[in-house]
């Protein structure tokens, strides 16, 4: 029998120094491997590959009092969440956590690689440094996901192999397998493999895969002629709602749930105050403006309204959101994973569960053991 929990942080973030992993790498590629160096200011920042150097965000600012933040100089032996995992227990017990899922941003860095032979190298070496020995002092309480390169849609597949032979509970996607902003054909064979692997998928862009980045949200079928003045007609379905529904109704519009009817997708740190309105707002946009968008982009009518896919396939992260707890009924409490953001600004450490319990004010005890600890569970299958 596994762990009891009683609190699970659904949303935790490391930044480690790269110097404790990077001997994984290929002897031939560790020179261009990431490595930290030294900003003006004294603050640490990590540099792969000879590009521009990455400094630890100001939002890591747990143990920094907020008159301060601006002009903190973060390094990774002075900040809360970049040191070792024996460390990281100990800032969980301070917490009152049990347990956390545990995303690092680390993914973003790494894209700065030159070439796709380094890159995927310096992916596979991160993963197996989180499995083998991040993770190893309490693998049950530990919890991090494994990074997914964005390089193409076999790279991505076989980086999720690797991580369910590694034992890495779930993985986080920055962008869509194919390593575009929006759903490709050529995704489902990522799609099949997370299902038939049993590895959780996560995003931790606030729902968003990448698009609005300079790139297309969506392929439709044809492009209107010159008199339709519309840029991109997706984004109408977003007006007045959230961006954090991005992700998960460009896969509805690209019949990913329909074709895989099991996937479900876990979306960290969308906070949950605006579903109601939100899920609201996007049937409407949808019944008013799909015409339109049918007859001139060719997009196909969903077999469902979207608010229904979001609820359906989707869960949905959120941090202090009082108001998110209130209405959580218009999204389904077994669809919620309440997380600290430790070691952010957000993070209420070490506070946390003080500030949970007043949040969760009034919310009947099996409906909050839900959303602290059995979605968690489930989702993330720690019992397994």
């Amino acid at each position: 029998m596994g762990r009891r929990y009683n609190v699970i942080s659904a949303d935790g973030h490391i930044d480690l120094n790269p110097d404790i992993w990077r001997d994984r790498v290929a002897a031939a590629m560790r020179e261009r491997a990431p490595k930290r160096v030294k900003m003006p200011n004294g603050s640490d920042a990590v540099v792969v590959d000879g590009g521009e150097p990455n400094t630890i965000g100001v939002t890591r600012s747990v143990r920094v009092n907020k008159a301060d933040m601006a002009t903190q100089v973060p390094t990774f032996e002075t900040c809360a969440g970049t040191g070792p995992p024996e460390q990281r227990l100990r800032e969980q017990d301070r917490d009152g956590i049990d347990a956390e899922v545990v995303f690092s941003q680390i993914s973003f860095v790494l894209e700065q690689a030159r070439d796709r032979d380094l890159y995927c190298e310096l992916v596979r070496a991160y993963n197996e440094f989180l499995a083998e020995e991040y993770m190893a002092p309490a693998p049950d309480r530990i919890i991090p996901m494994g990074v997914i390169p964005t390089s193409g849609v076999d790279d991505a597949v076989a980086e999720l192999e690797h991580c369910a032979r590694l034992g890495l509970k779930g993985i986080k996607l920055d962008k869509f397998p194919s390593g575009r902003g929006f759903p490709t054909a050529d995704d489902d064979r990522f799609w099949a493999a997370a299902l038939d692997l049993s590895v959780a998928l996560t995003n931790h862009n606030t729902g968003n895969m990448g698009s609005g980045k300079g790139e297309a949200a969506f392929t439709y079928q044809r492009e209107p002629g010159p008199d339709v003045h519309v840029k991109e007609p997706m984004n109408y379905f977003f007006r007045f709602t959230n961006d954090a529904m991005v992700g998960a109704t460009q896969m509805a519009f690209a019949g990913v749930w329909d074709r895989f009817p099991a996937l479900k997708m876990y979306w960290a740190e969308t906070m949950i105050g605006w579903f109601e309105y939100g899920l609201w707002q996007i049937d409407d946009h949808y019944q008013r403006y799909m015409p339109m968008i049918h007859q001139f982009w060719g997009l196909r009518y969903l077999e469902k309204k979207p608010s229904e896919y979001l609820r359906e396939h989707n869960h949905w992260g959120f941090l202090h959101d009082p108001i998110g707890i209130k209405r959580r009924e218009c999204i389904g409490y077994d669809k919620l994973m309440w997380g600290t953001d430790f070691a952010h600004a957000a993070s209420e450490y070490p506070n946390s569960v003080p500030v949970m319990e007043k949040d969760f004010e009034g919310v009947p005890a099996h409906e909050k053991r839900a959303m602290l600890v059995d979605n968690c569970v489930q989702y993330f299958r720690l019992d397994a």
